[in-house]
């Protein structure tokens, strides 16, 4: 008698403000933070389609219009569907489960996932594993190189988890907690009547004895800090080379654009966020460079900052206030990238630092760290600075009027190449895409 396939649907726990992130973090959630030239939620969607899981449900909470942008992008592919479950407050790894119980309803097993973890595994195995045993509880496990940092386990002789202290001072082993599980149904009702907070600290120790553990030896690495996320992307051109994008696998255009006077009105050393208004149009002309396949990434000099006018906090507020209005328009930046120091002169064409536009090094990083390609790409500002940076980068330039424009010594400076004009940045983005020939 042929056996009857088992409904598994997954939860991505995807809504940590990732604070040891920041600045990063203040304007990508740190479940979209790029890995290669890819969010790191899409290795997650490609582990579940590789394993035939075709549902999940991923929490949110901070930033959660860019993730709900790329729920719909993810949907609109067809490999898995992604349903969004949002929490204004943050209900913790347990409470997430007690807020979607009505997903065990819908399948004979739940793979709970931690989305701030970039790892290789193959869910294929792991589901077989747990098939094969009768407790109702699999753990993914790895050998942590600092047990005392992270949830350990001790096993008996047949897999059995036998003991599980989160963080413990004298660890027993270091087969450390994944942050991966897989539930059966009835397991999952259990935990969600709990209506408990934390899984490690409120839930797991209820398991011991009737939870199984299943070792990966392939990598698997928490994206928690900024060195993390540095050799993560080490890591990931080796580690991933066999798992490229199939959507995208070469390196994908970008537009970089300035803040004032390009995308938001200018404002002299913006400091207050009710003082920022995007320029007309500049939303909708955002929204078709994203529908034609352009990466979208603001590059901004903030020399307030280091003048001491403002705290990069405030600066947060500002670009929170910006990307508030963008959703509202339906659209979002991909990435924002800025530059806190002050110059030592007033000569916009002297590169002072790499970073510093005309220098260009925020366009550098931006490419390395999102997987862009410079040559393809363009620079769209209203400063000579802006127009030398892109072409410091090795792009295209296009220089507009509605801002401060300065064009003094641009033709004359001996690195500009040539660049184009246009009236504003929706009048760029309409130059860009007929040369393209992407109209959107």
């Amino acid at each position: 008698m042929p056996s009857i396939p088992r409904r598994v649907k997954a939860l991505l726990l995807a809504g940590g403000l990732g604070t040891r992130l920041r600045p990063l973090t203040d304007t990508v959630p740190k479940c979209l933070v790029p890995i290669l030239d890819r969010p790191l939620l899409d290795y997650w969607v490609d582990r579940l389609a590789e394993a035939g899981i075709d549902e999940a449900r991923v929490n949110t909470h901070g930033l959660a219009e860019q993730v709900r942008a790329y729920i719909a992008g993810v949907n609109s592919e067809g490999r898995v569907h992604l349903v969004e479950s949002h929490e204004p407050v943050l209900l913790g790894s347990a409470g997430t489960i007690a807020a979607n119980a009505d997903l065990a309803d819908l399948a004979d097993q739940v793979v709970i996932i931690y989305a701030d973890n970039l790892s290789d595994i193959d869910l294929r195995p792991l589901l077989e594993f747990h098939r094969s045993h009768k407790d109702p509880f699999t753990m993914v496990l790895f050998r942590a190189p600092n047990p005392r940092s992270c949830g350990i386990a001790q096993l008996d002789a047949v897999g059995r988890i036998v003991s599980f202290i989160e963080k413990p001072e004298q660890p027993a082993t270091d087969l450390a907690n994944a942050g991966l599980y897989v539930i059966e149904a009835s397991a999952y009702r259990e935990i969600a009547a709990l209506k408990a907070f934390d899984l490690g600290f409120d839930v797991l120790p209820r398991f011991v004895g009737r939870m199984r553990g299943w070792v990966w030896g392939g990598y698997h690495l928490d994206i928690g800090t900024h060195r993390a996320l540095e050799r993560a992307r080490e890591d990931a051109v080796r580690i991933f080379s066999a798992h490229r994008d199939p959507r995208t696998q070469h390196l994908r255009p970008a537009v970089f654009l300035d803040r004032d006077g390009t995308l938001v009105e200018h404002v002299h050393y913006l400091s207050d966020p009710a003082h920022v208004r995007l320029l007309p149009g500049a939303a909708l002309a955002l929204m078709r460079l994203r529908r034609a396949g352009f990466v979208c990434v603001l590059v901004t000099n903030q020399s307030a900052i280091g003048r001491g006018m403002i705290t990069e906090a405030r600066l947060h507020e500002i670009h929170v206030e910006m990307n508030r209005q963008l959703a509202e328009r339906g659209t979002a930046l991909d990435a924002i990238y800025f530059c806190p120091d002050a110059p030592a002169g007033d000569d916009r064409t002297v590169i002072e630092n790499s970073k510093r536009k005309p220098g260009p090094g925020m366009l550098l990083q931006a490419a390395t760290e999102i997987g862009l390609e410079l040559t393809d790409s363009w620079m769209v500002g209203d400063l000579i600075s802006d127009v030398l940076a892109g072409l410091n980068a090795g792009c295209r330039s296009i220089l507009v009027a509605s801002g401060q424009t300065m064009l003094s010594g641009l033709e004359d400076h001996s690195s500009t190449g040539s660049y184009l004009t246009a009236s504003d940045f929706a009048a760029a983005v309409e130059m860009i895409l007929d040369l393209q020939g992407t109209h959107q």
